[in-house]
């Protein structure tokens, strides 16, 4: 209603009174009070539902959303560090932000307006405001702007944390055209009005009453169909299935292509229209997505069905698909099992996805196969929350990628390929499961769960402690665990303090150019680790990838990750990388398990922001860990019986006196001792070579310190410090 209502205030005013006559048109009962209730509350809809009960105040509710904002304010502090900003703003720009605070404090706007200028003399903060606050117009009178702009400041400074200093071009980024809204586009959700619409389709069905509801039809259904469906076609369909699989998909988001038509095909037997829609995803070769198996998403007045579909009447596929499944359950299974497929999914055998089948092993899979029509997948109710969010579209397509093994047998002569790739371990292999893990890392079950548990609430975590505790060991034991063991999912990087965004993120290459006699030199963007490797997860979101950051405190790590530490948190939304300009997403797949030394004086410490992102767990030294391992050794049976005892004896009392005299930050790690064929002559070797430079570092290099840490000593206190006390008798009658 509002988008011609053009540049000046009369103009702006008679869209506003056009949209006001409108609404009163519509509903010539409502007092101005109420329709004004409701113009605010259509200003704040998200997506396609309308808010029905009392919305708390907003932000901006006319202008920028939060999220637009929060973006600015990540960019302009990438460009420019606040603490830098701080250090080199000049005197006289720091009095006039002082004075701007006072007077804004003192309800002073014309004031702190005047004071605001003097230290940002450029206008095109002040130019750029109406992107905040629509009401602000070069038009207005100056105690008006001053005014305006003193709540749009208070507003960036309260609700945002925005330093004064950062104000002016906090603003002016927010009004950039560069600046994109993350998640505003692509698919908007569908609303309660979606399946009342269709359950009323169903009820009356005929010509004069869609004649009548054709604009709402349009609103509540075929539009978010249409997102729908080029969403989940341009982060999945297109990227993965037809430019990895080769498979060429039909998406084109129109009537008898991927997206039903409204119209029913019948000659007018049970009525004109479908009260039932598909979005169907197809091979073109076969030109009718009737003959071939589909990735669907149907939409019905109960809710929305999505995951894999075979048709009656695709035969040669439904052929090809149940010799494969007959000749390859085993590996199809472990396949779906590796994608969690039997806990999360349904398996259906009729058109309308009411009759389930229990499947629980291979031989179930072959049972359920028989049948004419096939399907597995997910169901959402009506009124689930996730129908009406951006978020719908990730989750299809997650459920899609762990169903491309059901997909590629009826798609594929032969899928063991992507059935061995899926399976994580090849024919035969035992499977990398928490006892494996337990095996090689001699870390109890509650600690991996523990673990396990802080990463479904944040996927990044880091493993801390002082040297040899094995931090960087248990990382990659536990990337295998959750890659399902995919050597090919799991990425190994270690900062130093030389390591750079160019390398982790995105960055410009000198490359000599092919061909060039004269030995010119291009600069193209290239993709650093993170962003190769998200791509890779991205085309295989149900497949867990791990990037294990080594010695994460030891780089820059704020400018290293530079913007795409928000991502870390907010993995639903996109930025905009620097250098090649485009959006970027950080998978939801993609976990993050970093090592690190706190007490590395090499090192940099670790930012708040950071640490908000992480989860941290303490990798002490360990004695029951030492004493599994010399328990499970598979080595020539002891000539000594008491050599393992005195190995744990000796771990033991050194940290315990290091602990005393050092603190309980500077012991020695377990994994010092934990050499294979471990004996005497080895112990020795290990603690003159290994253990003792690392004390002698401890003690700031004062050898006459060292005595007082020799194995005797230490194994000696140890012994007389265990050994039990004599009995007193008792001379008392």
């Amino acid at each position: 209603m509002l988008r011609d209502g053009g540049a000046d205030v009369r103009a702006r005013f008679e869209a506003v009174s056009r949209g006001f006559d409108a609404v009163r048109r519509h509903a010539p009962d409502l007092p101005p009070f109420e329709v004004g209730q409701f113009l605010e509350r259509v200003s704040r809809t998200r997506g396609r539902e309308f808010p029905t009960g009392s919305v708390p105040d907003g932000a901006f509710a006319w202008a920028a959303t939060p999220g637009r904002v929060e973006q600015a304010v990540r960019e302009v502090r990438t460009r420019v560090p606040l603490a830098h900003r701080m250090r080199s703003t000049p005197d006289e720009c720091l009095n006039a932000v002082r004075e701007f605070a006072a007077a804004s404090a003192a309800g002073d706007s014309p004031a702190a307006f005047g004071a605001f200028r003097t230290a940002f003399p450029d206008g095109r903060w002040e130019t750029a405001l109406p992107a905040l606050d629509d009401a602000y117009l070069p038009a207005l009178p100056e105690n008006d702007r001053a005014a305006l702009w003193c709540e749009v400041s208070a507003v960036l400074r309260d609700r945002f944390k925005v330093h004064p200093l950062e104000l002016a071009d906090v603003v002016t980024a927010v009004a950039d055209a560069r600046c994109p809204e993350p998640g505003g586009d692509g698919f908007a959700g569908f609303c309660s009005d979606t399946f009342a619409f269709l359950g009323e389709l169903a009820e009356a069905n005929a010509k004069d009453w869609m004649a009548e509801h054709r604009d709402r039809y349009q609103f509540v259904l075929r539009e978010p169909l249409v997102e729908l469906c080029e969403a989940v076609a341009e982060r999945y369909i297109h990227p993965v299935l037809n430019r990895e699989h080769g498979w060429d998909l039909e998406c084109d988001a129109r009537s008898g292509r991927a997206v039903t038509s409204i119209c029913k095909n019948d000659f007018g037997r049970g009525g004109p229209y479908q009260p039932v829609q598909w979005i169907t995803f197809y091979r073109k070769a076969l030109a009718n997505k009737r003959a071939d198996a589909q990735f669907f998403v149907r939409v019905a007045d109960d809710g929305v069905h999505y995951g894999f579909h075979l048709g009656r009447s695709a035969r040669e596929a439904g052929k090809q698909f149940r010799r494969n499944i007959q000749e390859h359950a085993d590996a199809i299974f472990r396949a779906l099992h590796t994608g969690n497929v039997f806990a999360e999914c349904r398996f259906w055998t009729d058109d309308d996805l009411t009759t389930e089948v229990a499947v629980r092993s291979a031989a179930d899979l072959r049972a359920w196969a028989v049948h004419k029509t096939l399907a597995i997948g997910k169901r959402l109710p009506s009124e689930s929350p996730l129908l009406r969010r951006e978020d719908l579209t990730g989750e299809i397509l997650l459920t899609f990628d762990r169903l491309l093994p059901a997909f590629a047998c009826a798609a594929e002569g032969d899928p063991r390929a992507l059935l061995s790739r899926r399976a994580g371990a090849p024919d035969g292999a035992p499977p990398y499961d928490p006892a494996s893990f337990h095996r090689e890392t001699f870390l109890s079950e509650v600690w991996l769960d523990r673990v396990l548990g802080l990463l479904r609430l944040k996927r990044q975590l880091v493993l801390q402690g002082v040297p040899g505790t094995g931090k960087t060991h248990v990382a990659r034991c536990l990337a295998r665990l959750l890659a399902g063991d995919r050597a090919d999912c799991v990425r190994l990087v270690q900062f130093h303090p030389s390591y750079s965004y160019e390398e982790f993120v995105e960055g410009i290459r000198a490359r000599p150019v092919e061909g060039s006699a004269r030995g010119e030199i291009a600069f193209p963007v290239e993709d650093g680790l993170l962003c190769q490797f998200a791509e890779q997860a991205r085309a295989r979101p149900s497949e867990p990838h791990v990037l294990i950051v080594d010695e994460l405190n030891r780089g820059n790590v704020s400018r290293i990750f530079g913007e795409l530490l928000y991502l870390l948190e907010y993995r639903d939304q996109a930025i905009t990388l620097p250098y090649s300009r485009r959006e970027f997403r950080l998978p939801e797949n993609v976990f993050v398990l970093a090592t690190m030394n706190p007490l590395d004086r090499s090192a940099v410490s670790l930012d708040h922001a950071l640490r908000r992102r992480f989860s941290f767990v303490d990798m002490p030294a360990d004695a029951v860990v030492l004493a599994s391992w010399l328990e499970s050794r598979a080595d020539a049976e002891p000539t000594d019986p008491t050599f393992n005892p005195r190995v744990v004896l000796l771990f033991e009392e050194l940290n315990r006196r290091l602990a005393r005299d050092l603190g309980p930050d500077r012991q020695i790690g377990h994994s010092f001792f934990m050499v294979p064929e471990l004996d005497h002559d080895k112990l020795a070797a290990v603690w003159t070579h290994h253990v003792r430079p690392v004390l002698l570092d401890y003690l700031g290099g004062r050898e006459e310190r060292l005595a007082d840490y020799t194995p005797e000593r230490l194994v000696g206190a140890g012994e007389r410090r265990r050994k039990p006390k004599p009995s007193v008798p008792n001379d008392e009658p």
